[in-house]
């Protein structure tokens, strides 16, 4: 009886576990440009004799690296592959008039998207950049974590407003690598750690439930400029709500294009 008894309190046990946890995928794209000069031999991901300028410096503002990123092919592959399940997509950065108000939140619309052709259930994309700087024989230095979760959550709000099918905050790393020890340079990237007070946020009670978040990364992995050797990873760190939009909203993107 008592063998019973331990073998019926096992199975309850092992029933009544919790599940293992889930792990979101990041997925990424590492990429080297180098020049052909003639020379019998090309090495890729090599530092240059003279280091670039920082990612963290490379930007004038926040327009200037929604623009280089959705310039980007292997990018906007990404993005469009994870949102839509295609690559037939139209895009638009920085719309404000007719869509949004003068003096309003959220000011302008960082990112707009639609399958071409289906206006009706348009994606508007908040963009909030975060920088992180490895340093030599101490912590990296990470600035704008506050003014992502203060700014971003309130103009991601505005999106709502506006009426969007769904609506994203994505949160952009500029991770400047370069300084990391790894001997393996795809893994010279800021740690998880350092960055809890970010992904620690509480998005949930800040942020209207419905808008989705992305996590997106441009890593500068080596010493090389961002524009000669890079890595470019998204995460859909929360599914987006999707709603009705209503019929003005789809008329003002009909109209973007003419």
């Amino acid at each position: 009886m008592k063998i019973l008894a331990r073998l019926k309190k096992t199975i309850r046990t092992f029933i009544q576990k919790e599940p293992p946890p889930e792990y979101e995928v990041t997925q990424f794209v590492i990429s080297d440009r180098q020049p052909i000069t003639g020379a019998s031999k090309i090495s890729f991901f090599v530092n240059n004799p003279q280091p670039g300028a920082s990612v963290t410096r490379t930007f004038e503002n926040e327009d200037d690296v929604i623009n280089w990123l959705m310039s980007n092919a292997d990018f906007k592959h990404i993005l469009f592959k994870n949102l839509f399940s295609s690559s037939s997509v139209i895009h638009h950065c920085g719309v404000k008039e007719p869509i949004t108000e003068p003096k309003k939140k959220p000011g302008d619309i960082d990112i707009l998207l639609y399958k071409e052709g289906n206006e009706s259930n348009a994606v508007g994309i908040e963009c909030k950049i975060v920088k992180s700087e490895s340093l030599e024989n101490q912590p990296p230095k990470i600035n704008k974590i506050t003014s992502v979760q203060k700014k971003g959550t309130k103009q991601a709000d505005g999106y709502i407003n506006i009426g969007f099918s769904r609506v994203f905050l994505m949160v952009i790393l500029l991770d400047d690598g370069r300084h990391y020890k790894n001997p393996n340079f795809v893994f010279r990237t800021t740690p998880t750690e350092e960055l809890k007070e970010l992904y620690d946020f509480d998005w949930n009670t800040k942020m209207n439930t419905e808008v989705g978040i992305i996590y997106a990364y441009v890593n500068q992995l080596t010493s090389n400029h961002i524009n000669q050797t890079k890595g470019l990873g998204l995460r859909i760190e929360r599914e987006a709500k999707e709603r009705i939009q209503c019929d003005g909203l789809t008329e003002k993107i009909k109209n973007l294009n003419y």
